[in-house]
């Protein structure tokens, strides 16, 4: 039904924008900063990298796979002149069966006009639409409590007093 590798990026990010409650600022640059880690968060969960569109993890796994493994470079050129002692005629290479691929490569075709975009995607049909409004609703109930609790109880008052 859910990823959960998604939902656990979004409870994370959730939990940390409640604790930064506890940050020594006033409620305003509280706020600002949970709002920013609770959208990082949720940017971090949609996210999705290179051509197949895999989670940031996968990719820098892979990228970091690949820029360790070992690479076979040929510095061999064809031969310039034949050797005079060796008359004899060049072997015929053995033609070797070619390994078919389980998955078959994707073909791109370039688009004709506009940039060339760099391989990032956001998931929306993957994680979809309602946990994030949950969350964000969540964190935002948890803030409008805090307030109430800190004075703003009495500031809505002050609001709805008719003089």
């Amino acid at each position: 039904m859910f990823n959960d590798r998604d939902l656990g990026i979004l409870g994370a990010g959730a939990l940390l924008a409640v604790l930064c409650l506890f940050l020594p600022l006033s409620f305003t640059g509280k706020v600002v900063i949970g709002f920013l880690v609770l959208v990082s968060f949720m940017a971090l969960a949609l996210l999705r990298l290179g051509p197949d569109r895999v989670p940031p993890e996968v990719w820098l796994t892979r990228r970091f796979r690949y820029s360790m493994q070992t690479r076979q470079y040929v510095n061999q050129q064809a031969a310039t002149r034949r050797t005079e002692g060796d008359p004899s005629p060049p072997k015929q290479k053995v033609q070797r069966p070619k390994m078919e691929r389980e998955h078959p490569v994707p073909h791109y075709q370039p688009q004709a006009a506009g940039p060339t975009m760099r391989p990032i995607d956001l998931a929306w049909n993957e994680v979809g639409v309602y946990p994030l409004l949950t969350v964000l609703l969540g964190v935002v109930g948890i803030y409008f409590a805090v307030w109430l609790a800190n004075g703003g109880a009495q500031e809505l008052a002050f609001w709805f007093t008719w003089r």
